[in-house]
């Protein structure tokens, strides 16, 4: 479960390291902002996911943002419960959307 910004960070570098050593020509880049939030973008497209934690009551919950071949707006935000927020939901996040 996601509940800090270094939680956040290891599993979204986790999953891009995953990702990269089965696919060895992919080049993703992760950068993590003062402010916590952070961005995996794929430097062959230019599509770029930013991430950011909010923590609602008892709950945290994971915000992200997909932005398309360098565009200044997202063409996708949403949010998920951190406790979804897993392995499986950024291979997905990856493999479907980044790539």
């Amino acid at each position: 479960m996601i509940e800090t910004y270094d939680d956040l960070h290891k599993l979204v570098t986790s999953e891009i390291e995953k990702y990269v050593k089965e696919n060895e020509q992919a080049s993703i880049k992760f950068v993590a902002d003062e402010n916590g939030s952070c961005v995996m973008m794929n430097n062959s497209n230019g599509n770029k996911f930013k991430f950011m934690l909010a923590r609602f009551g008892d709950e945290y919950k994971v915000g992200f943002a997909l932005f398309e071949g360098y565009q200044p707006q997202p063409v996708w935000i949403d949010d998920v419960l951190s406790s979804s927020f897993d392995e499986k939901f950024m291979n997905t996040l990856i493999t479907e959307h980044l790539v």
